[in-house]
Order: structure tokens, then sequence, then C-alpha cells
């Protein structure tokens, strides 16, 4: 009974492995993106768009991995991944900045991590077949 438990969904410590994998690959991209805004002549307005678009590609990324690890319901765990990634930076944030940015457009970028999350995760699923 317990190892069709363990195939049918990824265990809780495999998904934490992903997010810290996925937080990994955050720092990464982001240095880059850093190198490249410092070394080449794109504007200032890319930073915020940089940010969103290595942050859902860091949280598609967590979903694949959790849900690649499981046998079903790729999407449900890819979209609980991806809301715990942005908890989580969010939390991190409060620590390092002692601000929380509780308003319309800090749901909004919740509710984009679970839906990336969500693609993520289906796309995991999927991989394995």
């Amino acid at each position: 009974m317990k190892a069709s438990a363990e195939k049918s969904g990824p265990g809780i410590g495999r998904c934490l492995i992903n997010l810290v994998t996925a937080y990994a690959v955050t720092v990464v991209l982001v240095m880059l993106f850093a190198l490249l805004l410092c070394y080449t002549d794109i504007g200032e307005e890319w930073v915020s768009r940089g940010a969103r678009i290595i942050t859902l590609f860091s949280v598609a990324l967590a979903g694949a991995l959790c849900a690649g690890s499981g046998r079903r319901s790729g999407w449900l765990i890819g979209g609980v991944s991806g809301a715990l990634y942005m908890l989580v930076l969010y939390a991190l944030g409060y620590i390092i900045f002692g601000e929380l940015e509780l308003s319309l457009a800090s749901a909004l970028r919740v509710l984009y991590g679970l839906l990336a999350g969500v693609v993520g995760g289906i796309i995991g699923i999927n991989m394995k077949k």
C-alpha cells in the first residue's frame, strides 16, 4: 500500500528540494540578467519585466520538477508548488526588507505564480510519457 501511495504523488521532501532548486535557478538567472543590464544598453524599464519573467520561469520550473516526480494531478501539484514558491518569496522579502506589501498587485503576482506552477505541472507530468 505504501509503495503505491509513493508512486501516485511526490513526497513533500522531494518537492522542497525542487523548490530549492528553482530558487537556485532564480538566483543564477537574476545574476545573469544583472550582468546583461550592466554591460548592455538595455533600459531600466526592463528591470521589473525581467524580474517577472525570471520569477514565472522559475515557478513553472518548480511546478514541472515537483509534478514530474508524481504520476497524476500534475496541474494540482504544480499549482501548489507555484503558490508555495510565491508565498515563500513574499516571506523572504518580509524577513529581509521588513515590509509586507498586501495589495491587489501582490495578490495578482501570487495568482500568476499559481498559474505558472499549474502550467509547469502539466508540462512536468507529461514530460515523463
